[in-house]
Parts: C-alpha cells; structure tokens; sequence
C-alpha cells in the first residue's frame, strides 16, 4: 500500500483515525525491521492485507513493521513488494503463462 492510499485509508476510517497517534508513537519507539526481515514478510503482508479476501493473518504490529519498512527503505524492498504484487494479480487473473509452455517467436 502505498503512502497515499495509506494516508487515504486513515483519513476515512474512524477506527485508524482513534488509534493513528497511539500507533505512531509506538511505530517510531519500536526496533525497525532489516530489508531481510521485510522480504521474508512481504508474500504474508500482501495476503493479509487484500481487501477482498486476506488469507494470511499478521499481527497488527508486523504489518505496520512492514508498512513502515517498505515507505522508509531506501533499498530495493518496495520494488520487490511492487513485483510481487503484479505476480499475484496476474496469477490471480490467470494471466501467468506457466514455465513448460512454449511461445513461438
């Protein structure tokens, strides 16, 4: 989720809205995670946080770890968050064309 939509979502939910300073607080005196830790989250965050239909279950905390983490990073973990979304919604499409399929030039 980028920091828009982030913003965005907080601004109409009236339970972030409650909750968005006492999260703060607590997000700035809390440890970071590393760019490993963050990559080893990011196919559990994507799942827990479709709005459709989560199928991972993350705590509150590991996923604003790695919100924070990925609008933060100055590394490659947004790109790699951003890739694997467009996998998992190609998959989700069946759009992915699978590795023993040939495609004539």
């Amino acid at each position: 989720m980028a920091g828009n939509d982030i913003a965005a979502h907080i601004r109409s939910c009236p339970l972030c809205q409650r909750g968005v300073v006492r999260l703060s607080e607590a997000l700035i005196a809390g440890p970071t995670l590393t760019c490993d830790q963050c990559r080893a989250r990011l196919p559990a965050y994507y799942e827990a946080t479709r709005p459709e239909h989560p199928l991972a279950d993350l705590s509150d905390w590991e996923v604003a770890g790695v919100a924070r983490h990925l609008a933060l990073c100055t590394s490659s973990c947004r790109e790699e968050y951003e890739e694997l979304m467009l996998l998992a919604e190609l998959e989700e499409r069946d759009e992915i064309i699978e590795s023993d399929e040939v495609i004539d030039p």
